[in-house]
């Protein structure tokens, strides 16, 4: 199969242009982690009543489907963030963590209840991801933005036009579909404002012999 049009142009980049790509691309990758691992210590402070760091973080990393290498990154920099307070907390907090099928429950219109209150707590729990996940796709789309810019700006150099240097990023990146989506009509917009050339109004100039528009 024929090299993609993005991984030509990568091919006939001179080497210095190269190499900033390359370390636009590190940098990139190192920020999203760091932005990974705030994001899910903000999820284990929320959910510390109901379940142990560890838990939240796995949480966090199965809503935003990172696996492998990048979960185990972002895993390890999540931990190192909290301190060894918070860990210790963590850990006495734990026997007062959730609730069990206590005597309390122990006839038909308690275990009604019981059924409730754990619907009640997995919808809450539900909610508090889907809300995270959300604020997370923002931030991992900011952060994306920025070093796409930087592409732009580095290919620019090389003539290359501002979508197809985002199209290079989002493929080194490996961006999933909807999230690449999101980070070329971002980058995209900024740069209409100053790209995009102005339109004037008809009243005040008008088109001079060589078609060119020129004040009345």
């Amino acid at each position: 199969m024929p090299p993609s049009p993005v991984s030509l142009l990568s091919q006939r980049l001179p080497e210095d242009q190269e190499r900033r790509l390359d370390h636009a691309e590190a940098t990139a990758r190192e920020e999203l982690v760091e932005t990974h691992a705030q994001l899910a210590t903000d999820l284990v402070s929320i959910l510390s009543p109901r379940m142990a760091f560890d838990d939240a973080i796995e949480r966090y990393l199965g809503s935003m489907n990172l696996d492998g290498e990048d979960a185990e990154a972002v895993g390890t920099r999540a931990v190192a963030l909290m301190s060894e307070e918070e860990i210790r907390e963590d850990i006495e907090r734990e026997p007062h963590r959730g609730w069990g099928f206590d005597w309390r429950y122990a006839t038909p219109r308690g275990a009604i209840r019981f059924i409730k209150r754990h619907r009640k707590r997995s919808a809450e729990e539900h909610l508090w991801l889907e809300l995270a996940a959300a604020r997370a796709e923002e931030r991992l789309v900011d952060v994306h933005a920025k070093y796409a810019m930087r592409f732009v700006e580095i290919l620019d150099e090389h003539e290359v036009e501002p979508p197809r240097a985002i199209e290079a990023y989002v493929e080194r990146l490996k961006l999933p579909e909807i999230r690449a989506r999101l980070v070329y009509q971002h980058v995209l917009a900024g740069l209409a404002e100053t790209l995009l050339p102005r339109l004037h109004d008809n009243d005040d100039e008008e088109d001079d012999e060589d078609g060119e528009r020129t004040p009345a």
